[in-house]
């Protein structure tokens, strides 16, 4: 009732304000005072009209005529907002049982309806079948692709094979030319010896024949010989640099000392060494398109379960969109279905929000069944009804704040559609 005095304080507030400015008085002879009193637990207005000697009674019996409909409009606009759906769930905290819906869709994959033994209102338990999909360009890409995999891996064992003998042979000819080297060096170490035998019989016939202690074809013999193996000195030579190319000073130095060509690096070697590196690379890109493929395989098989339309929970079936033969788009839902999880809104105010947390269990009472259950509150949230009604407060009038609660009921007995209402301990 007091919300009803104030609504009515307020609009005679801006009523009289309106026709006692002086600017727009619609009563030129009336004079009007509009003190503000409290009083207790009432809050009212009192309202002392003074009216000039000068006055007609016309204008009298209209101001009181336009008092009268303010009366009859406020009393209208207060009794009248207490009959909606929300504010009478409010007052007496009831709702509607109602349940969870879930569109159940065919997931990425679309095609031709091929079986539907289901009905609308049937109940279904989960993992029961509802709908299949025609398989056949599913079932054939599977086998493309499984024999697309079985040719990666036939190809990438060949890549392997190859590797490996490519790699022995390598490492066979790396010992061989170690092998070379050694013999070649022994080869320059024997011409380097002739060569200076060659050189000192060279001389010693050179002094000989000018005394003509010699004759002059042994001269020459001992010239020829000694070209002749500086000759093969520099072949030999020629050859082990040949055969040490791309070798660092180090390991020329240590054949120099030892004679020993094990862990020399050799351009021949290093290079072909590369070209199996350059091999191995595309053996690494064949692996990595077969797990692409294996990976293809996988999404396609996964699309294959999905052609089959599975419940998802128990339910019941509400409404089916789609008849045998029909093409189904992807992603496109199959049906609507009921499930077990049922609810009911009350609303409350402000005070009384607090004892509604998630997760607090409530009694809750079924009207058709006189029967006592247990709710759980699932959340709590302003109600959007009063949502436009918070600027009363700026007003002086009455917070109208409203909270909507949902409330869930674990019990088979309860069909939706039932009243539920929500007794406080």
């Amino acid at each position: 009732m007091n919300n009803f005095l104030k609504d009515v304080a307020f609009v005679l507030h801006n009523f009289f304000n309106f026709v006692t400015y002086k600017n727009f008085s619609i009563f030129p002879y009336c004079k009007l005072q509009v003190p503000v009193r409290m009083r207790t637990a009432t809050e009212f207005w009192y309202v002392k009209v003074k009216l000039n000697s000068n006055m007609s009674r016309g204008a009298l019996r209209t101001l009181l005529t336009m008092f009268s409909l303010l009366i009859i409009s406020s009393t209208l606009i207060y009794f009248g907002s207490r009959g909606d759906a929300t504010t009478i769930a409010k007052s007496i905290k009831s709702g509607v049982l109602t349940a969870d819906t879930v569109d159940v869709s065919f997931e990425n994959v679309g095609g031709v309806l091929l079986k539907r033994d289901i009905e609308e209102s049937q109940i279904v338990k989960k993992g029961d079948v509802l709908m299949v999909l025609d398989d056949t360009d599913t079932a054939i890409s599977i086998e493309r692709t499984k024999a697309t995999i079985e040719a990666q891996k036939a190809l990438i064992l060949s890549k392997e094979n190859e590797i490996e003998i490519r790699k022995a042979n390598v490492d066979l000819e790396e010992l061989t030319k170690w092998k070379e080297i050694e013999q070649l060096k022994q080869s320059l170490t024997v011409s380097e010896s002739a060569k200076l035998l060659a050189q000192k019989q060279y001389k010693r016939a050179n002094s000989l024949v000018n005394t003509r202690s010699i004759s002059k074809s042994d001269y020459d013999s001992a010239n020829s010989q000694n070209i002749q193996a500086g000759a093969a000195k520099t072949q030999a030579l020629r050859k082990l640099q040949a055969a040490i190319y791309g070798a660092t000073d180090e390991q020329i130095e240590k054949l120099k000392r030892t004679g020993s060509a094990k862990g020399m690096t050799l351009l021949s070697i290093k290079n072909e060494r590369l070209e199996i590196d350059n091999m191995q690379n595309a053996l690494d890109n064949l692996k990595s398109q077969l797990k692409q493929t294996e990976v293809q395989l996988k999404q396609e098989e996964v699309n294959y379960s999905r052609l089959t339309l599975i419940a998802p929970c128990d339910g019941k079936i509400l409404k089916i969109l789609h008849q045998q033969g029909e093409l189904v788009s992807p992603n496109s839902s199959g049906l609507t279905l009921e499930t077990d999880r049922k609810y009911f809104d009350i609303y409350v105010s402000e005070e009384q929000v607090l004892k509604y947390k998630k997760g607090n269990k409530v009694k809750v009472h079924c009207v058709a069944t006189d029967e006592d259950l247990t709710g759980t509150v699932r959340y709590a949230t302003v109600a959007p009804t009063f949502a436009d009604l918070r600027m009363t407060r700026e007003r002086g009038l009455g917070d109208l704040t409203s909270f909507q609660v949902r409330i869930y009921v674990d019990s088979p007995e309860v069909l939706t559609g039932m009243t539920m209402e929500v007794r406080d301990e």
